[in-house]
């Protein structure tokens, strides 16, 4: 595999973090920089798939019983955010 060199700029705090978790790990600063973001990559994708599927799963209600309830959306809106699935950005974004 070839690597390639990135740059990034951290503030100390966070310097000290990753320092920490790699060496915690017994790994180098690259190698546990790049599983965290490949995790945080991966994660995002589940996110996002879970999203498309609830958004598919609300469409096929609607299509079937007619538009869900504000005040229903709102529940789950709470519920998601409650949750950590979804933040004001999300659902703002959603339309």
């Amino acid at each position: 595999m070839t690597a390639r060199k990135l740059s990034i700029s951290v503030s100390p705090e966070v310097e000290e973090t990753i320092k920490a978790a790699a060496e915690e790990e017994g790994k180098s600063v690259s190698a546990w920089l790049a599983e965290a973001a490949v995790e945080k990559a991966r994660l995002a994708a589940l996110h996002a798939a879970g999203r498309a599927a609830a958004r598919e799963l609300v469409t096929e209600y609607e299509s079937e019983h007619g538009a869900l309830p504000e005040q229903s959306r709102r529940r789950a809106r709470e519920f998601l955010m409650e949750a950590g699935l979804l933040d004001d950005d999300d659902w703002r974004a959603a339309g």
